[in-house]
């Protein structure tokens, strides 16, 4: 089977060695390859894909929301986060799907098993904020809270949750057990943290969905105050995982790929 990941730019992306260490592992012949699409050729979308004939696809910054008129059908929790991070195409037909929440969540559960009991905010109210909050939001028992620099932005989503100002958030930090980025901020050298963590309680967990840099500002921040952190490497794997799922019905060998993506990581440093 033939499979991709679809994006711009994508020349760094890892899922390529993260997929084809899975394939070996499991003794495939699947190949998986990177597709730098500029959003001028999207419109060419259909064309790039059925001339590779894959038999599905990974989507990235910035296709997750363009990719949605070209599908002829879409998985309801993905209609529900109105973004898309993985196609299966089966006889011609494009169904998408989003793993990215369900990627996330399945890693933190295992550092946080007490996860239907937390309190959580969420920094950034993106597609990858909304992900995440489609899947909490079926665990946790509290309502989410959402803290955002504008709030022109809740105006997409359709989840239940609170709403906050980053100021609100700021203010409020100690009364939550989890506090997770999912801002850009910090990726690609970039030292800004969106949120001041001077009220953050001793024993919150601070988490960001970035896994390059393993410690952004915002969890060096935390883990110089002595709280708990935890990166995105787990979501990255665990998302890739899923999707292969999806296109094979197979479980992917998680060790190797997470094995896999951090051997590469060492030899960037």
């Amino acid at each position: 089977m033939k499979f991709a990941v679809i994006g711009h730019p994508i020349d760094h992306s890892l899922s390529p060695i993260m997929h084809d260490a899975n394939f070996k592992s499991l003794k495939r012949d699947d190949t998986y390859e990177a597709l730098n699409i500029p959003p001028k050729h999207f419109h060419l979308i259909k064309e790039i894909i059925n001339e590779k004939e894959l038999d599905g696809f990974n989507i990235t910054i910035p296709h997750k929301e363009s990719i949605i008129p070209y599908l002829d059908e879409i998985d309801d929790h993905a209609q529900k986060i109105g973004a898309i991070n993985t196609v299966k195409i089966e006889n011609g037909r494009w169904l998408g799907y989003n793993t990215d929440g369900v990627g996330y969540v399945k890693g933190l559960q295992a550092v946080y098993p007490n996860l239907e009991d937390a309190k959580i905010l969420l920094i950034g109210a993106g597609g990858a904020s909304k992900g995440l909050a489609a899947t909490l939001n079926e665990i946790v028992k509290a309502p989410l809270t959402v803290a955002n620099r504008t709030m022109r932005r809740f105006e997409t989503w359709d989840l239940a949750v609170e709403q906050f100002t980053l100021s609100e958030a700021e203010q409020a930090l100690n009364q939550f057990d989890i506090v997770i980025n999912t801002t850009p901020a910090g990726m690609n050298q970039n030292k800004d943290v969106v949120i001041a963590l001077d009220n953050l309680a001793p024993h919150t967990l601070v988490s960001d969905i970035v896994y390059v840099p393993a410690k952004t500002p915002i969890l060096a921040l935390a883990e110089a105050k002595g709280n708990p952190i935890y990166n995105g490497l787990d979501m990255f794997v665990n998302q890739g995982a899923e999707s292969f799922k999806i296109w094979t019905g197979q479980d992917a060998d998680t060790d190797t790929m997470k094995n896999a993506v951090i051997e590469q990581l060492k030899r960037r440093n």
